[in-house]
């Protein structure tokens, strides 16, 4: 079972019908047999570490404010499955899949913060094992996020919502809005993405920047498609899950764009590594040498890989010397008394080709591979011999082209007005007649109608 299929929701269905049936204070009860049927569903291997992960950081939270010595040994013991998941990537010896928790990255980010909030006094422990059961497992968001913090997310899971409408509209929009991504945008760059690096060095050039593109367009797409499944699942209950990205690819530097990308990431890095080291208060050396715990951090959380820890280092590269050249840039742009939108656009666009450039790392097996696919950037070699470009045929780069057209239009507008509420305030009739022809765009032109299989959510493998 995942967000992709009819079982789903059918799940989301009878916890929906429940959830207003009971009376209010009863109605987180629904939303955890909910979690629960999801988790032993879709990975029933791994519910008995999933309940030691629980278990032993519930106990563990009545007892950890300002204990110092209990602090460090409850995360290590709540969340050993997911270093032993880091050890066993060091060691390429892989675990058995009971070890592995479904959602295990997220969930262990989302413990350790709960924990951190216990330890410094942010938040009380909370004394319901089931409502922290529910927390943690809570089915619209346990696979891939965003990454709750429990300040947040828990009273609105503890407390029952009113039926409104408003709620319904904006949940069935997201989840259509999320399907269309995962369908026609990021399956598609997907097949691009996926020819591109099977052939490291072939295609070079402005063909080689297309494919390099097309995995950011896959994974942003695919990404930003699970985080709206998410938060439309949720607000059919009343709950409003955080939001993951805030347009990145207008980002002005490298340092806006990781405020945009992933925000609960991020946020997460900035309050639990970057903030308790000093941040930047302490000079700029000692900034950078906390920019790069924070990337590590990142890097492994993403998977022990020395191209992941490239990436990361690459990234605190791009930091420091955009933060030591801010004032020269500056100065330049008032010599040459550039326009405002010149200078916007200029550094919106230096800054997605950093962004796309650095990308290789992440996606490449082995720096000889890496070393290849920068090279191809900056080489210009005949094109080679196939039906289509790229895996693609002409009709499915144009589909391609037009659905990609359609999101970025659509993400634009809503940059300053409110897309949703304008859909809900027309008319029955149109509303439906909008639903009716993007269901049908998505069952038509979706991926899979040319044979394809859905692919799996790609955050959803960290």
């Amino acid at each position: 079972m995942n967000y992709l299929t009819i079982e789903y929701y059918l799940l989301v269905t009878a916890a929906v019908l429940a959830y207003y049936l009971l009376p209010k204070n009863h109605r987180w009860i629904p939303l955890l047999a909910g979690s629960v049927c999801f988790y032993v569903l879709a990975s029933p291997s791994s519910v008995p570490m999933l309940l030691w992960m629980i278990g032993s950081s519930w106990l563990f939270s009545g007892y950890l404010k300002n204990n110092r010595v209990l602090f460090p040994v409850s995360i290590v013991v709540s969340v050993f499955p997911f270093f032993a998941h880091l050890l066993s990537q060091a060691l390429k010896t892989p675990l058995p899949s009971f070890f592995l928790p479904m959602g295990l990255s997220y969930i262990s980010l989302q413990i350790i913060s709960y924990l951190s909030d216990c330890y410094h006094g942010r938040t009380a422990a909370e004394k319901n094992l089931l409502h922290y059961v529910l927390f943690v497992s809570f089915f619209p968001q346990v696979v891939q996020g965003p990454i709750p913090r429990y300040g947040r997310l828990a009273p609105m899971l503890k407390e029952g919502h009113d039926f409104e409408e408003e709620n319904f509209q904006r949940g069935f929009m997201k989840i259509l809005a999320g399907l269309f991504l995962k369908f026609l945008i990021a399956d598609r760059a997907g097949i691009a993405t996926n020819t591109y690096y099977a052939q490291a060095g072939v295609y070079t050039g402005p063909a080689a920047w297309l494919g390099t593109s097309m995995y950011l367009v896959q994974l942003y797409a695919d990404f930003l498609a699970c985080v709206w499944l998410s938060q439309g699942t949720a607000r059919f209950f009343g709950i409003v899950l955080d939001e993951n990205f805030d347009h990145p690819f207008t980002s002005q530097s490298n340092a806006e764009i990781w405020r945009r990308w992933h925000i609960t990431l991020s946020t997460w890095l900035r309050d639990y590594v970057y903030f308790p080291l000093g941040g930047s208060r302490n000079g700029p050396v000692r900034r950078t040498l906390n920019l790069c715990a924070v990337f590590v951090v990142s890097a492994l959380w993403h998977g022990v890989s020395l191209t992941y820890l490239a990436w990361g280092l690459l990234n605190v590269f791009y930091q420091t010397i955009g933060s030591l050249t801010i004032r020269a840039r500056d100065a330049f742009w008032q010599r040459i008394h550039g326009s405002a939108f010149l200078k916007k656009t200029t550094r919106q666009i230096i800054t997605v080709l950093m962004f796309v450039a650095s990308s290789i790392l992440f996606r490449s097996y082995g720096f000889h591979t890496v070393l290849k696919n920068l090279k191809a950037l900056f080489t210009m070699n005949p094109l080679p011999e196939e039906s289509g470009f790229l895996g693609l045929s002409a009709t499915e780069w144009i589909l391609l082209g037009l659905a990609f057209a359609a999101f970025w239009l659509l993400q634009h507008f809503n940059q300053r007005i409110d897309v949703e509420r304008v859909v809900m305030n027309m008319s029955w009739g149109k509303r439906l007649l909008i639903y009716l022809l993007l269901t049908a765009v998505i069952l038509i032109f979706g991926t899979y109608g040319f044979g394809y299989d859905a692919q799996a959510f790609i955050y959803g493998g960290f």
